[in-house]
């Protein structure tokens, strides 16, 4: 839920009260020697177990682990906000139930009751002002709580985009296989009238030309007559496909600033792309294909990653095109290919080309494809959905 940014200010805030910590163990001075050894080893100890359970991912891998940390690290802030009373301590207090909050998808209550728990003690055993303590402690919990809640509704809008932008290029591929199959159908109603009706006037010149030659000779005329009508509905025809052809004709670089401008809408996503302009000169099915490909990667980081930010890299090199997309979503340590990433493959296979995917628990995920330029010129003729 935190991003790679947010979570880098989250953990060098926490090393500076850690470190102010430190300062009040060393210079309190009703503690001898050897008790502040014991502070200052556990609370080492603690910022152990703190990476420890993000790095392992305790949350999801280690249930009963991961309570055990949370509930000894509570228990253990608690100590120490009761014997080092400070600004310092009463922050690193509700690090835990901002991890609980905002970390995972998953709250989990048992913990945030024990928190709660532990800070009425405090309050207690502290003998301070019952009232003004608890008002804080929910203010506090308030704000972590509507923080959650508003990246959630954040990750659904950026989804719900992702979606949107997704749609709407499928309905543009129907709208222009609708206008294909219409106008094919208006082929096959004139033209093949046309052509039925010219065969027949031949027909019948060809059985009278010696018995009634008059009337082969206005067969033929007729039959004339169709053929200039065929001609003028093939032409009529073959000009509305070529301008279907061009309308559908991809300016790649236009339709990847289109996608990336539909999911920023929200001001949270960062987009990088490098796009080299030699990459337009390729046919609309290696466009199409390098499209598709982008847009079902981007989906697929904003889906399963919650990635924010994406780079971008499309360039023509040598004797073929480079596609790289990387984003810093969460990643995986296995890849489950899903009905996209085989999309994705079947479209580079399709021209003769290559794509591999490589992710890293936390480090992101990357594809990179490459299409042979000599194959994608001779393309033409296939259809890559």
């Amino acid at each position: 839920m935190l991003n790679s940014k947010s979570m880098k200010m989250v953990w060098g805030l926490k090393a500076v009260l850690v470190s102010i910590i430190l300062y009040q163990v060393v210079v309190d001075p009703f503690l001898f020697i050897g008790m502040k050894a014991v502070f200052i080893a556990f609370l080492v100890l603690m910022q152990v177990n703190d990476v420890a359970r993000y790095h392992y991912h305790l949350s999801e891998r280690h249930r009963y682990l991961y309570l055990s940390s949370m509930i000894l690290n509570i228990a253990a802030i608690g100590v120490y906000m009761e014997m080092f009373d400070s600004v310092a301590t009463s922050i690193y207090f509700v690090y835990p139930l901002v991890e609980v909050f905002l970390k995972g998808q998953k709250v989990f209550k048992g913990i945030v009751l024990f928190h709660l728990f532990v800070y009425l003690s405090v309050v207690y055993v502290s003998q301070a002002d019952f009232e003004s303590s608890v008002m804080s402690y929910m203010a506090t919990f308030l704000v972590v709580y509507l923080f959650r809640e508003i990246s959630l509704e954040r990750e659904k809008g950026q989804l719900l985009n992702a979606e949107l932008a997704e749609a709407h290029a499928k309905l543009k591929e129907i709208t222009i296989v609708k206008e294909r199959t219409r106008i094919a159908q208006e082929m096959h109603d004139s033209i093949g009238h046309s052509l039925i009706a010219l065969r027949m006037n031949l027909e019948f010149a060809e059985n009278t030309i010696e018995t009634h030659p008059e009337k082969a000779g206005e067969a033929l005329s007729k039959a004339h007559l169709f053929s200039q009508k065929s001609i003028k509905e093939l032409r009529k025809a073959v000009s509305v496909l070529k301008d279907q052809s061009v309308n559908s004709q991809i300016e790649l670089e236009e339709l990847l600033k289109d996608m990336i401008e539909s999911l920023q809408t929200s001001g949270t996503l960062h987009f990088i792309l490098n796009f080299d302009k030699n990459v337009e000169s390729g046919n609309q099915v290696m466009n199409n294909c390098i499209y598709n490909s982008v847009r079902e990667a981007v989906t697929n980081g904003l889906k399963h990653g919650k990635a924010q930010q994406f780079l971008i890299d499309i360039t023509w090199s040598g004797d073929q095109v480079r596609l790289f997309v990387e984003d810093n979503g969460k990643g995986c340590t296995q890849i489950k290919k899903s009905h996209g990433l085989h999309g994705i493959e079947e479209r580079i296979r399709l021209l003769n080309g290559k794509v591999s995917f490589s992710s890293e628990k936390d480090q992101g995920f990357k594809m990179l494809a490459e299409i042979p330029v000599r194959n994608v010129t001779n393309a033409t003729n296939v259809e890559v959905i």
